[in-house]
């Protein structure tokens, strides 16, 4: 799992709804019309035939996670590669070759949910790019500075994150892809990198 992963995966508040108010703001109703992807999420899932060169398994998991601010949430679930708000329906994948280790979690949400969610993601890079401090099961995380990098085109939006994670006295090198195809997301996030192949195969199955 990335360092990121390991340091904010599955969070409460963003698979159960945390305090504060971003979960209030992130918080999805239910509507009707809501879409579903034909197939299911699973149907969009990597699996290790669809990139040469890499191990894909299934995972799992939670963590106790606290964010030292509320508006930082949402930038911390998306450099984890953790869901923003509350999706419907989530599947996680664990990919690693070329030297990276990269989580995917793809997320279906109701409504204009996903609009939401990539939305809360850019506002707090615009207050949180000078760095946050997280605490994870009882350890803290220092993530650096937070830039915004290239993202990919062909879908209906995309983001690119960058940022280093310090912990135990080390710097690792964090990156983060954020992907929306109608109503669902694809949180990836790599360390040291998320490699191209890996992204182009997860592009391919979500459009």
């Amino acid at each position: 799992m990335t360092v990121l992963s390991a340091l904010l995966s599955a969070c409460d508040a963003a698979g159960d709804g945390g305090g504060g108010g971003t979960d209030g703001l992130l918080k999805p109703t239910a509507q009707p019309g809501a879409t579903t992807r034909a197939g299911g999420l699973g149907s969009a899932a990597l699996a290790a035939r669809d990139v040469d060169g890499f191990t894909v398994s299934t995972t799992a998991g939670r963590r106790k996670v606290r964010v030292t601010e509320d508006a930082c949430a949402p930038l911390a679930y998306a450099l984890s590669g953790t869901t923003v708000g509350k999706p419907m329906s989530t599947v996680v994948r664990e990919a690693s070759g070329e030297g990276a280790t990269v989580t995917v979690v793809l997320a279906e949400y109701t409504s204009d949910e996903a609009r939401t969610a990539m939305d809360a993601i850019g506002t707090a890079l615009d207050e949180c790019a000078a760095g946050f401090t997280a605490t994870v099961d009882g350890e803290e995380h220092k993530v650096g500075k937070v830039a915004p990098e290239l993202a990919p085109e062909g879908t209906d939006q995309a983001m690119g994150l960058g940022a280093t994670v310090e912990r135990g006295g080390g710097k690792t090198p964090a990156k983060a892809v954020i992907l929306r195809s109608g109503n669902t997301v694809a949180y990836l996030s790599g360390t040291p990198s998320i490699p191209t192949a890996l992204l182009d195969a997860q592009l391919v199955k979500l459009r």
